[in-house]
């Protein structure tokens, strides 16, 4: 299906962003002894089984045939590297690097992706607000006093490029299947390529009240439907456009902190949500609307030429 460039799609991408955002906030709250790895592990398998049950009682199963093996692979590759990435590009540059560095990263690679592998060039107003949505993650999070290692930030920039790979190849599969059918097969697949950490690392916590419904809101909620939640919005949204609304993610993560776990707020923190704010009215704007419109009354070879 090509993209119409629908503002549902993009407020579906915007939906699963900010289901996405509670996730770190559900994290903290966390029975003791509850690992990343563990919850990374938990939120695919418990996603996915979730998605299956969901499919199968509305009799939406997706088919054996029609699934490209590599776009399969390299989405599952993506959102495995991403679990894995992220929480030790954490530990070695701390939460406000590293999430910075990985977020802000991911527009960028699936702008690049994108273009490379789809040929979705970004519009227009993707540069602004892209650079707007960075400048505000960087306002929100940086502390100015932060000496970053080389070989360190590489993690969290590797986790915006996985991120970003699932987001460019799962583009193709959803084409071909229903969302959630789709989110299904790739989070039980990442789920099942992170069985080894419950051999690493202590699980009993799951057994308890609280961690089983810590597990169940991560795995239903900020797993199964943030994804199928992006990935239906991506039937009609270009890649690039969807990871920089997706940057709505961390501000929210940042209201939560702020509401439910006292973090204190700062002028950098009001200049930052505000960018981002702007970036994501940017992007769904009537404008951008109305530049798609005229596109669609182009002459046809125009654009297969992809010129203006």
């Amino acid at each position: 299906m090509p993209n119409d460039h629908s503002p549902r799609g993009a407020l579906l991408v915007l939906a699963g962003a900010l289901l996405f955002s509670t996730s770190g906030f559900t994290q903290a709250i966390a029975p003791e002894g509850a690992t990343p790895y563990i919850i990374g592990a938990l939120r695919m398998l418990i996603g996915g089984l979730g998605l299956l049950i969901w499919c199968v009682w509305r009799g939406t199963l997706p088919g054996r045939t029609d699934w490209p093996i590599k776009n399969v692979v390299l989405s599952v590759l993506g959102m495995l590297c991403c679990q894995l990435f992220f929480f030790k590009g954490i530990l070695l540059n701390g939460v406000a690097v590293g999430t910075v560095a990985a977020i802000g990263f991911m527009p960028i690679a699936t702008a690049l992706l994108g273009w490379i592998f789809l040929g979705e060039r970004p519009a227009r107003v993707w540069y602004p607000a892209t650079g707007a949505a960075i400048l505000g993650l960087v306002l929100l999070y940086w502390h100015g006093a932060a000496v970053v290692n080389p070989l360190a930030l590489a993690l969290p920039l590797l986790t915006g490029l996985a991120y970003s790979m699932y987001m460019v190849f799962s583009k193709e599969l959803v084409r071909r299947h229903n969302a959630e059918g789709v989110m299904m097969v790739l989070c039980l697949m990442t789920g099942v390529c992170l069985l080894p950490m419950f051999l690493l690392y202590p699980s009993a916590w799951i057994f308890t009240p609280k961690g089983m419904a810590v597990s169940l809101y991560l795995g239903l909620v900020t797993s199964a439907l943030a994804f199928s939640l992006t990935l239906a919005g991506l039937r009609t949204t270009p890649a690039a456009t969807a990871a920089t609304l997706s940057l709505a993610e961390p501000v929210s993560a940042a209201l939560l902190g702020i509401v439910g776990l006292n973090e204190p707020a700062s002028a950098l923190f009001v200049a930052g949500l505000a960018c981002i704010v702007v970036s994501t009215l940017i992007l769904v704007s009537p404008l951008q609307r109305m530049a798609k419109t005229r596109e669609r009354f182009m002459p046809k070879r125009f654009l297969e030429n992809g010129k203006p």
